[in-house]
């Protein structure tokens, strides 16, 4: 049967994807169908169809699945947010296991991969610390939608609240829409390269409870003072305005002015405290996070006489929790291309009082292959955390030729993930012993991986 686009089939939903796209088929054609859960029976629309598969929408669901529950968010059908609010915890977890393992089998060709169950959390809800509200030009009273980019659109969702935000998100963001309105001031156009706000960037800290707000403008805000009172009484602890008139969807520019306090905020992870600035990286989950590195320590089995290298330290997360850790490392270099977590992460060291680690700025690919040249600072266990991405096959070309001993590779990406352990496995001598998941961003099919690469002899 030859299938059609607007044409409605009833399908059993059999897997998920990492997007939130139930899995199934119609003679052997795969069909994604965007919010549908394992063990749905789905009257489906075709609305797209492809060579090798095609995606249907939801008209009704006839048999609901086990692990469907009542969403808690009024908008989670819509926003991008999240996909899985519909779905029970513990299956969450299930799903992103086979996920991890399917990728590893299918894109990383390996049989039977060791892919331990996820590690989940006690606090699935308001656990992320930072927030991106993009500001657009809208046909509404206001004249601008402030919210959350609708799934694979460019199109806001305006939230009055979000279950995986910390709290005092949602009030710096109905602080900004005030202010707005009162001021009428307009959003900017991607189309016409004009209007002011640009986003709201709001940043947490768990530990400290300092807030952060930086303001996106593509020119000077109206009456800045009193948007930056108001979000002081809020609770914010700094407030920057990013100075962004770039023709494109960057978020941010290097163009920083501090409106009030310190121009960074502080978090605390195990016995490490980091100084966190408003373009550097930091994980979105302070709570998994620790549990994330202590995985990632076990895994590189520290003594004391390691040199480490850190092939994306961001702000020194990996690094400098290595270095506090009881054995530790006997020298431990981190590398990040951005310049402004270099220096936060060599402030961050200072900090804390750890002397046997340096930060070098510059792309991963380049510096490292250098650093292995010399003895000094040839590493005997390497971490590797890319962006989504993944890693630059220059790089993995050089640390199988230099033979590094273990490689502890954390990734947010499945895909590009197995797409690099399958260049290590099959170009270089070095076997997957481990694959442990951590649950850093529950109702979403994002998942967290740490694993374990060990050179065979």
């Amino acid at each position: 049967m030859k299938l059609l686009k607007n044409s409605r089939h009833t399908i059993e939903i059999i897997d998920v994807t990492e997007k939130g796209f139930g899995v199934g088929e119609i003679d052997g054609f795969v069909v994604f169908i965007d919010g549908a859960l394992p063990g749905d029976v789905i009257d489906t629309l075709i609305i797209k169809i492809k060579k090798k598969y095609a995606y249907g929408k939801i008209i009704q669901i006839k048999t609901p699945s086990a692990f469907r529950i009542k969403s808690n968010c009024p908008v989670s059908h819509s926003c991008g947010g999240c996909q899985w609010q519909h779905c029970e915890y513990e299956a969450q977890l299930k799903f992103k296991k086979q996920i991890v393992k399917s990728a590893l089998e299918k894109i990383g060709g390996l049989i039977d991969p060791p892919v331990f169950d996820v590690i989940g959390t006690n606090k699935p809800a308001r656990y992320r610390n930072k927030a991106v509200f993009p500001i657009v030009p809208a046909k509404n009273t206001d004249g601008f939608a402030i919210g959350m980019f609708a799934a694979r659109s460019h199109r806001i969702v305006q939230v009055s609240d979000c279950a995986i935000q910390h709290e005092a998100h949602i009030e710096i963001l109905s602080a900004v829409k005030t202010h707005m309105r009162r001021h009428k001031i307009t959003a900017y156009d991607e189309t016409t390269h004009k209007g002011i706000m640009r986003h709201t960037v709001v940043r947490t800290s768990f530990e400290t409870g300092e807030i952060m707000v930086v303001l996106v403008a593509n020119g000077k805000i109206p009456k800045r003072a009193e948007l930056t009172a108001a979000l002081v009484e809020l609770g914010a602890s700094t407030v920057l305005v990013n100075k962004n008139t770039m023709k494109n969807n960057t978020i941010m520019s290097d163009e920083f002015q501090i409106l009030h306090g310190e121009g960074f905020i502080r978090e605390k992870i195990g016995e490490v405290e980091y100084q966190l600035s408003a373009p550097s990286f930091f994980q979105i989950n302070p709570v998994q996070t620790k549990i994330l590195y202590e995985t990632a320590i076990a895994q590189a089995e520290l003594d004391g006489s390691q040199i480490v290298i850190d092939a994306h330290a961001g702000v020194g997360g990996v690094a400098l929790f290595t270095a506090k850790h009881a054995k530790g490392a006997k020298k431990i270099i981190g590398v990040d291309i951005v310049q402004s977590a270099v220096y936060d992460a060599q402030k961050n060291s200072a900090l804390n009082g750890i002397e046997n680690a340096e930060f070098i700025c510059g792309a991963a690919e380049e510096v490292i292959p250098k650093l292995m040249q010399s003895s000094e600072s040839k590493p005997d266990v390497v971490f590797l955390d890319p962006p989504r991405k993944g890693c630059d096959s220059v790089l993995l070309d050089a640390l199988i030729a230099a033979e590094i001993k273990k490689i502890i590779y954390i990734s947010c990406d499945p895909a590009t993930l197995a797409r690099d352990i399958k260049h290590l496995t099959q170009n270089g001598s070095y076997k997957l012993t481990a694959a442990q998941p951590v649950d850093m961003f529950p109702f979403t099919g994002k998942i967290e991986v740490c694993c374990n690469l060990g050179a065979v002899k």
